[in-house]
């Protein structure tokens, strides 16, 4: 869980496990963060510790990611710079309970690039998609989580992508969308997990 907590670290890891990730650097250097974006266009800026999509910021603008790394410097924090992926306006949760998928939602957003159910999207049901499934499997395993939720993008030039893994993933959206209480489904995996 710890590992996952560092969204790099857990970048860093998923790319060791040959999982498909978007390009991302962690620097304090602000002029390699304008390089980054005049050479991939645009860019996600992140705190390196974070959820809900808060303090995540969008830009195609070399003086703005220059600005933001300043902030964050100025706070001791790195500033992580990932490619923004273009992506139609809904990403991928999976939900994994040990090694199992418990089941997918879209979460979908007609009025941001966020697509966090924190952020205003909205959740619907997602189809079983065996490729999105095993993505979701390999990740939450290179990050020895037994409970994930995990981000994947469908970008047209890429394929699938994980963009992020959550080791406390909230669930009412999902819950919601299918039914299904993933509480119970923890439960019943830790006392067969106990048993064992």
């Amino acid at each position: 869980m710890i590992i996952a907590r560092d969204k790099f670290y857990s970048l860093f890891k998923l790319k060791e496990n040959n999982i498909p990730i978007p390009s991302t650097i962690v620097t304090e250097d602000v002029l390699l963060a304008m390089e980054k974006v005049k050479e991939w266009k645009e860019v996600v800026l992140k705190p390196l510790m974070g959820s809900l999509g808060y303090g995540s910021i969008k830009t195609n603008e070399a003086d703005i990611a220059y600005n933001i790394g300043k902030a964050f410097l100025s706070i001791n924090q790195p500033l992580y710079i990932q490619e923004y992926i273009r992506k139609p306006q809904r990403d991928i949760r999976v939900f994994v309970v040990g090694d199992k998928v418990l089941g997918s939602v879209y979460r979908i957003s007609y009025t941001s690039w966020k697509t966090n159910v924190a952020q205003g999207a909205k959740v619907v049901k997602a189809p079983k998609i065996p490729e999105v499934e095993e993505y979701a499997l390999e990740a939450a395993k290179a990050l020895n989580l037994y409970y994930a939720g995990v981000d994947i993008a469908e970008t047209p030039e890429n394929g699938y992508v994980v963009f992020e893994v959550n080791a406390a993933p909230l669930w009412r959206g999902f819950q919601k969308a299918t039914g299904k209480n993933p509480a119970d489904e923890i439960a019943k995996f830790v006392i067969e997990h106990i048993k064992r």
